[in-house]
């Protein structure tokens, strides 16, 4: 058995072939951010095991009314961040895109009028690329909204990229990735995934029941039942819910992504110590 991390993450499906290249991360509202705000106000990527900055580069839409926050932060896992650039999608009651350069609290800051950039009801999609040299793009669909270059001859070397929204609004982001499943599973007993099924079938083992998930492209992971041996595949492309609960016969598995790694077996954080081992389903 393999021991496994724990996200709070959602995968969905995308075209026709391996359907499992999309992170889904709720952002709450953080109230007042700017660029002196603790970090922990961010969600670091690499938790997710999601490491843009290595390939400088983040493919990404976002659902949210206003404020969507992007750090591109100089310290791994966000926990001592002086030295970033913060970008704010939809700034200014979403009517601009703000940048902040966070040199040891030294800030510098502009804005580009873009009104209407993001939508409360539908993901926007984007592409945000830097390099080492201090220049940032963001594109919009096919149309370059934000060309910045850093003005100082200390451009800030990334290692982490930060996501949340503040002021007012909350945000639901689909990252993307290139997914590898090579027939791992993460799995949590007691645990129940409380959303939309692709099907529910009866099932002797937990083996056999993932073993008809693993065949499927569509399929994020299964609960099965113990005692029922009643076995329900997880449809992908929602926020995943979960249910906790003492002594219950569920067991809620999902499928790990990057070969051993990216699992999603405890994908909300709860009070108890998580029972997270893994089998392999060749």
């Amino acid at each position: 058995m393999i021991i496994t991390v724990i996200f709070c993450a959602v995968f969905t499906t995308v075209g026709l072939g391996n359907l499992l290249d999309q992170v889904w991360i709720k952002t709450e509202n953080s109230g007042f951010v700017n660029a002196t705000t603790p970090n922990v106000d961010y969600i670091s990527l690499s938790f997710f095991q999601l490491y843009p900055a290595n390939a400088h580069y983040m493919k990404f839409s976002v659902k949210a009314c206003s404020n969507a926050f992007i750090l591109l932060s100089s310290d791994m896992y966000l926990f001592y961040s002086f030295f970033d650039y913060r970008i704010v999608i939809g700034a200014g009651d979403n009517s601009k895109i703000n940048v902040r350069r966070n040199y040891d609290l030294i800030i510098s800051s502009f804005d580009i009028s873009t009104p209407g950039i993001l939508n409360c009801t539908e993901h926007r999609s984007f592409e945000l690329d830097w390099t080492i040299s201090g220049r940032i793009t963001l594109m919009s669909g096919t149309k370059m909204v934000m060309n910045y270059t850093d003005p100082y001859h200390t451009p800030i070397s990334i290692k982490d990229v930060g996501i949340t929204t503040g002021l007012g609004s909350v945000g639901l982001w689909k990252v993307e990735h290139t997914s590898r499943f090579t027939g791992f599973y993460c799995g949590e007993s007691g645990a129940y995934g409380n959303m939309t099924l692709l099907s529910t079938l009866r099932k002797h083992s937990r083996i056999d029941c993932v073993s008809v998930c693993s065949v499927r492209d569509d399929c994020l992971g299964v609960n099965f039942n113990r005692k029922t041996e009643e076995c329900q595949m997880i449809a992908g492309g929602q926020q995943v819910i979960k249910m906790v609960v003492q002594k219950s016969p569920w067991y809620l598995y999902t499928k790990c992504l990057q070969d051993k790694t990216m699992c999603v077996s405890c994908i909300v954080w709860d009070s108890r110590p998580p029972d997270n081992t893994g089998i392999l389903i060749t």
